[in-house]
């Protein structure tokens, strides 16, 4: 799925498992598809980010194996996401939920089923109809 290493508590969405700007970025790439630099950096106006702070964004990125990078024709480098956003969340909350479950046992489960009874108790429901196709192999 690409590395992850960290999780910020006090962010939303994306931006509690990448920073602000990597956030942005990989927005843009899921919303646009493949782009130079310069792209990237004009779809992320109104805020005015120098060309080699994008530049760095999308190298760190490349690093952590979430975008990739070439050259078509010895031409200007494109990047693209290495994954769909759909199966980078997937990805991300597999890993989340699994360490959870790992490290924290029935804490995580009964967090997990108190959030969705807060959240939208309708889920608990879709989470019994779950686990009984489960237990009935399909």
């Amino acid at each position: 799925m690409g590395e992850v290493r960290s999780f910020h508590l006090n962010e939303q969405g994306l931006q509690r498992v990448l920073g602000g700007l990597e956030a942005a970025v990989m927005e843009v790439l899921w919303k646009h598809g493949p782009q130079t630099i310069a792209e990237v950096q004009k779809a992320l106006l109104p805020q005015r980010l120098a060309f080699n702070t994008v530049m760095t964004v999308l190298s760190r990125l490349v690093a952590k194996g979430l975008v990739t990078r070439r050259q078509p024709g010895g031409r200007r480098s494109v990047y693209g996401a290495a994954l769909s956003r759909e199966a980078f969340v997937e990805g991300l909350t597999h890993d989340v939920v699994v360490g959870l479950v790992r490290d924290f046992g029935d804490y995580a489960v009964a967090q997990f089923v108190a959030a969705l009874e807060r959240e939208d108790p309708r889920r608990i429901a879709e989470l019994e109809a779950l686990l009984r196709r489960k237990r009935e192999g399909s």
